[in-house]
Protein backbone atom coordinates (compact mmCIF):
# COMPACT_ATOMS: atom_id res chain seq x y z
CA UNK A 1 0.00 0.00 0.00
CA UNK A 2 1.19 3.62 -1.31
CA UNK A 3 1.56 6.17 1.50
CA UNK A 4 0.60 9.70 0.18
CA UNK A 5 1.32 12.64 2.16
CA UNK A 6 1.83 16.40 1.58
CA UNK A 7 4.44 18.51 3.12
CA UNK A 8 4.90 22.66 3.79
CA UNK A 9 8.06 23.67 5.59
CA UNK A 10 7.35 26.86 7.37
CA UNK A 11 10.40 27.64 9.39
CA UNK A 12 11.39 30.57 7.96
CA UNK A 13 8.06 31.93 8.64
CA UNK A 14 7.73 31.08 12.22
CA UNK A 15 11.18 32.96 12.53
CA UNK A 16 10.20 35.54 11.11
CA UNK A 17 7.26 35.52 13.68
CA UNK A 18 8.97 34.05 16.61
CA UNK A 19 12.60 34.98 15.56
CA UNK A 20 13.83 35.49 19.60
CA UNK A 21 11.62 32.30 20.92
CA UNK A 22 12.30 29.56 18.84
CA UNK A 23 15.87 27.41 19.89
CA UNK A 24 18.26 28.17 17.82
CA UNK A 25 19.53 24.59 17.05
CA UNK A 26 16.53 24.19 15.09
CA UNK A 27 17.06 24.63 11.25
CA UNK A 28 13.35 22.95 9.94
CA UNK A 29 9.82 23.09 10.82
CA UNK A 30 7.74 21.09 8.42
CA UNK A 31 4.10 20.65 8.80
CA UNK A 32 3.40 16.63 7.03
CA UNK A 33 -0.26 15.78 6.22
CA UNK A 34 -1.97 12.59 5.38
CA UNK A 35 -5.35 11.64 4.83
CA UNK A 36 -5.39 10.37 7.96
CA UNK A 37 -3.22 12.80 10.54
CA UNK A 38 -1.11 15.84 10.42
CA UNK A 39 2.02 16.26 12.18
CA UNK A 40 4.32 18.77 12.76
CA UNK A 41 8.62 17.86 12.44
CA UNK A 42 10.94 19.83 13.78
CA UNK A 43 15.01 19.11 13.14
CA UNK A 44 17.43 20.26 15.38
CA UNK A 45 21.49 20.32 14.29
CA UNK A 46 24.10 19.90 16.66
CA UNK A 47 27.66 18.99 16.11
CA UNK A 48 29.16 16.01 17.85
CA UNK A 49 32.38 14.37 18.64
CA UNK A 50 34.31 14.49 16.09
CA UNK A 51 32.80 17.09 14.07
CA UNK A 52 29.82 15.35 13.11
CA UNK A 53 26.28 17.10 12.51
CA UNK A 54 23.97 15.00 14.62
CA UNK A 55 20.31 15.60 13.62
CA UNK A 56 17.74 15.14 16.16
CA UNK A 57 13.81 14.77 14.02
CA UNK A 58 10.80 15.43 15.87
CA UNK A 59 7.90 14.23 14.78
CA UNK A 60 4.53 15.02 16.53
CA UNK A 61 1.10 14.24 15.85
CA UNK A 62 -0.89 17.71 16.14
CA UNK A 63 -4.80 15.41 16.82
CA UNK A 64 -4.57 16.23 20.80
CA UNK A 65 -4.75 20.48 19.46
CA UNK A 66 -8.68 20.65 19.77
CA UNK A 67 -11.02 23.52 20.21
CA UNK A 68 -14.24 23.36 22.10
CA UNK A 69 -17.25 24.55 20.05
CA UNK A 70 -20.24 25.75 20.64
CA UNK A 71 -21.65 22.23 21.87
CA UNK A 72 -19.03 21.96 24.37
CA UNK A 73 -17.17 18.81 22.29
CA UNK A 74 -13.81 18.75 21.06
CA UNK A 75 -12.85 19.34 17.20
CA UNK A 76 -8.99 18.73 16.38
CA UNK A 77 -7.83 21.99 15.24
CA UNK A 78 -6.02 20.29 12.87
CA UNK A 79 -7.73 18.38 10.56
CA UNK A 80 -6.70 15.96 8.39
CA UNK A 81 -9.30 17.36 6.01
CA UNK A 82 -8.35 20.98 5.88
CA UNK A 83 -5.84 21.55 3.33
CA UNK A 84 -2.19 21.70 4.05
CA UNK A 85 -1.78 25.24 3.71
CA UNK A 86 -4.80 25.94 6.06
CA UNK A 87 -3.28 23.98 8.67
CA UNK A 88 -0.46 25.81 8.58
CA UNK A 89 -1.97 29.13 8.46
CA UNK A 90 -3.99 28.14 11.63
CA UNK A 91 -0.37 27.19 13.45
CA UNK A 92 1.31 30.19 12.71
CA UNK A 93 -2.09 32.42 12.82
CA UNK A 94 -4.15 30.85 15.40
CA UNK A 95 -1.52 29.47 18.18
CA UNK A 96 -0.76 31.50 20.71
CA UNK A 97 2.65 31.57 22.41
CA UNK A 98 1.51 30.09 25.65
CA UNK A 99 -0.31 27.30 23.23
CA UNK A 100 3.27 26.65 21.17
CA UNK A 101 4.70 26.04 24.35
CA UNK A 102 2.05 23.79 26.10
CA UNK A 103 1.67 21.44 23.17
CA UNK A 104 5.23 21.48 21.02
CA UNK A 105 9.23 21.70 22.21
CA UNK A 106 9.99 24.91 19.99
CA UNK A 107 10.86 27.74 21.99
CA UNK A 108 13.98 27.37 24.37
CA UNK A 109 13.70 28.13 28.35
CA UNK A 110 14.24 31.19 28.60
CA UNK A 111 11.89 32.05 25.97
CA UNK A 112 8.92 29.74 27.74
CA UNK A 113 9.92 31.30 31.38
CA UNK A 114 9.17 34.81 29.83
CA UNK A 115 5.78 33.56 27.87
CA UNK A 116 4.25 31.73 31.31
CA UNK A 117 5.74 34.91 33.44
CA UNK A 118 3.66 37.57 30.82
CA UNK A 119 0.94 34.70 30.86
CA UNK A 120 0.65 34.75 34.38
CA UNK A 121 1.05 38.46 35.82
CA UNK A 122 -0.68 40.04 33.12
CA UNK A 123 -2.67 37.44 31.03
CA UNK A 124 -1.40 38.06 27.66
CA UNK A 125 -1.80 35.18 24.91
CA UNK A 126 -0.06 36.96 22.36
Amino acid sequence: MDSVYSTVDFYSNLKLKYKEYLKPEIVSIVMIQSKEAVYLESVEVEIAKGGFEKQTIRRINLDFIAEVNDSETDESTFNPKDTIENNVRKFIDELSPISIINTTDLFHDEACEKIYKRYNTFGIDS
